[in-house]
């Protein structure tokens, strides 16, 4: 129940975002691409491929399509890598662009970070080692889902669930750090931290038990 609602809400905002923030994009115009339109095919490539894989990684998140339709899951997440590894070095390149010069390290990082886990997520599902691939995969997509993020900042400032900064502090900055930051730690937490713990809790049960049955 709790990730089904999870899902919900992940494929509501991503849904919100490629409205209000992707299909503008369609409008070919100075108007609608700014100071992008001299570099507006590099952009539009990256818009066009993020937003299949933004799209093609909610249906690898549902376990009933793996599970029942596995020639669909494999079809789906070769589209999802394809548009991942295709557009990722775009939004590098564009990262140069930006007019925020402490943007530029974030937007790097986050980028490359995104690729070369992705990558791996590729290598290991070619190699079968399934385990590797699915919890790399994850990853992958959460650090795509990291646009949605940043433009729910845009649209919230003004608003009582703005992001508060202190003095001195760039917005554009703070927020591109947390947007790849925050989701790719809450993810590590959930597969490596956390099954970590509770191996470490269910091994000190046994063996509590263990001395309680040999008194």
């Amino acid at each position: 129940m709790v990730s089904s609602l999870a899902w919900m809400l992940v494929a509501l905002l991503a849904w919100w975002f490629m409205q209000r923030d992707a299909v503008r994009y369609l409008d070919w115009s100075p108007d609608t691409y700014r100071r992008f339109w001299p570099i507006r095919g590099l952009l539009a490539v990256h818009i066009i491929g993020a937003g299949i894989a933004l799209v093609a990684g909610l249906l690898q998140l549902i376990p009933m399509v793996r599970k029942r339709w596995p020639q669909v899951h494999r079809a789906v997440g070769w589209i999802y890598s394809i548009g991942v590894i295709g557009s990722t070095p775009f939004a590098i390149r564009l990262s140069t662009y930006s007019t925020c010069d402490l943007c530029v390290t974030p937007f790097v990082l986050w980028g490359s970070v995104t690729l070369v886990v992705t990558v791996i997520a590729v290598v290991a599902g070619v190699m079968q080692s399934f385990k590797v691939h699915r919890d790399f995969m994850i990853r992958s997509y959460a650090l795509m889902y990291g646009f949605v993020l940043v433009r729910m900042d845009t649209h919230l400032i003004g608003t009582p669930l703005e992001i508060p900064l202190a003095d001195g502090v760039a917005r554009e900055s703070m927020v591109l750090w947390l947007a790849w930051v925050t989701p790719l730690l809450v993810t590590e937490a959930g597969l490596s931290w956390l099954p970590a713990l509770r191996r470490a809790t269910t091994r000190r049960v046994r063996v509590a038990r263990r001395g309680a049955d040999s008194l």
